[in-house]
């Protein structure tokens, strides 16, 4: 499963906080933005978007109970719910170590959880960093900020360490029901105006 979505990430190029198309290898054909919001953190702007992944449910499981009846499962602690597997990507455009120090922070900073959908994500941007998380799961998750934050960070610190020209990469999770997401560090690159 690992593989399927590497080769879904290893086609995408890059991201555009304002682009109309947001990892649509990843996130299928009919990936969009749901949502834009910002926040400053030491004068620089944070971005934050909601983007639609129908691609992403890979996994063909059914749902896990009575949709009304569940609560977003709470994905807040990041030593209990690890990343289980890395790869690192060799591409020449790389974030800023310290731009994802600082992203990290930022998100730590985040007073309420995000709630993320299956099937959707939400990439958080701050200078040349940018983090995704996408929901893989059948079932809505609500990701602190600080979670989210230390698995940028620890995919980011994993691929610094192991190939010194990388710091960009994707997080996998252990790929179960309740703990099934996908975390990416990439480079931030502008769309052309």
């Amino acid at each position: 499963m690992k593989s399927a979505l590497l080769v879904a990430f290893a086609s995408v190029l890059g991201l555009s906080v304002t682009a109309s198309t947001v990892f649509p290898a990843a996130c299928g054909p009919n990936a969009n933005i749901l949502s834009e919001s910002s926040f400053t953190h030491k004068g620089a702007e944070v971005k934050l978007v909601t983007i639609s992944c129908p691609g992403s449910d890979v996994r063909g499981r059914g749902t896990l109970g009575n949709p009304s009846k569940r609560q977003a499962l709470s994905q807040c602690d990041a030593l209990t719910n690890p990343c289980t597997g890395f790869e690192c990507d060799l591409r020449a455009d790389q974030p800023s170590l310290l731009d994802c120090n600082d992203l990290t922070i930022a998100l730590d900073g985040l007073s309420d959880p995000i709630l993320i959908p299956p099937s959707t994500g939400v990439v958080a941007t701050l200078a040349t960093c940018t983090y995704v998380y996408i929901n893989t799961d059948t079932v809505e998750y609500s990701v602190c900020g600080s979670a989210f934050g230390t698995l940028g960070i620890d995919t980011t610190t994993h691929c610094f360490t192991s190939f010194t020209t990388s710091i960009g990469g994707i997080c996998f999770s252990p790929e179960t029901p309740g703990n099934d997401w996908v975390v990416q560090v990439v480079a931030t690159v502008d769309s052309p105006e």
